[in-house]
């Protein structure tokens, strides 16, 4: 398989970082994320990500980005176009959370999650799809939950801000359709070990290893159909439809399977006429 270039925003610690290891196996990867020093709050940056990537033989670019910034993002899209020639999937890891109440979410909070989330992921969206047009290919794929009502429950204002996302991959995978392009968003079946989960204290019986979730995303990005597009997936449900069968691997407890904590079906949101659409008039709004 040749190599691709991929661009795995939210990418200095935790899932992120490990997407990008995964990826700099066999593609080319560009590490982006904001922080670029390590903190006493926040281990992990960019460039201690890329260097881990090309120790290990694979190549990497590390590049800031603020995903509140739409220049950032920009220059992002064009940086790894003039370092590697082409850009082949995008990958939109990036995330900022609080699983409070609606009473219990300030407002600044709120912005901030929502700048993070469902605008920075449209940003990206945005400025990859000229390009991804032009050469008529690319995979992206959005880190957000399928839609289902549980998932709401004392966290609605953070559940607003990620189902933002999870809409623009089911709408865009329609404008997508027919074309060589696809969108996907995907989703961890159980709870996996991250930089939320360590501070939070989360017991390693209850969680599988970050690489699950890598692998699934590996597999994303190197199908060679569309056939993905507009789907909203899990970690777990994914790997198995392509054979994977021995999950012990991720444990972060050898000796302790962790919980789904995602149910077993979701709800169907289409509805009867799927394909119809108002016709016979023309909007200016």
């Amino acid at each position: 398989m040749s190599s691709k270039v991929a661009i795995v925003l939210g990418a200095s610690r935790g899932i992120g970082r490990q997407i990008a290891l995964t990826l700099g196996s066999q593609h080319h990867v560009v590490v982006a994320a904001k922080t670029v020093e390590d903190s006493n709050n926040l281990p992990g940056n960019i460039h201690s990500v890329c260097s881990e990537i090309k120790a290990g033989g694979g190549s990497a670019l590390a590049v800031k980005c603020d995903v509140t910034k739409e220049s950032d993002i920009s220059n992002l899209i064009q940086t790894t176009i003039a370092h590697y020639g082409k850009l082949d999937a995008l990958v939109y890891n990036a995330g900022a959370i609080l699983w409070k109440t609606v009473e219990d979410t300030p407002l600044k909070r709120y912005d901030l999650m929502n700048a993070v989330n469902g605008r920075g992921a449209y940003i990206a969206v945005q400025e990859c799809m000229p390009y991804f047009r032009q050469q008529n290919s690319g995979k992206i794929i959005l880190v957000s939950q399928p839609i289902y009502s549980r998932f709401f429950r004392g966290k609605t204002p953070y559940a607003m801000t990620k189902t933002a996302m999870t809409v623009l991959t089911m709408g865009l995978g329609i404008e997508l359709e027919g074309s060589n392009i696809s969108i996907t968003s995907l989703w961890p079946a159980t709870v996996v070990e991250s930089f939320v989960t360590a501070k939070m204290g989360v017991p390693n019986e209850m969680m599988r290893k970050s690489t699950v979730f890598a692998d699934a995303t590996k597999l994303l990005v190197d199908e060679p159909t569309q056939k993905y597009n507009g789907k909203v997936l899990l970690d777990e449900d994914i790997l198995r439809d392509n054979g994977v069968t021995d999950f012990t691997k991720y444990r972060c407890d050898p000796n302790q399977e962790p919980a789904r904590m995602m149910p077993k079906n979701f709800p169907d949101l289409s509805v009867a006429k799927q394909e119809e659409q108002m016709t016979g008039f023309k909007s200016n709004l």
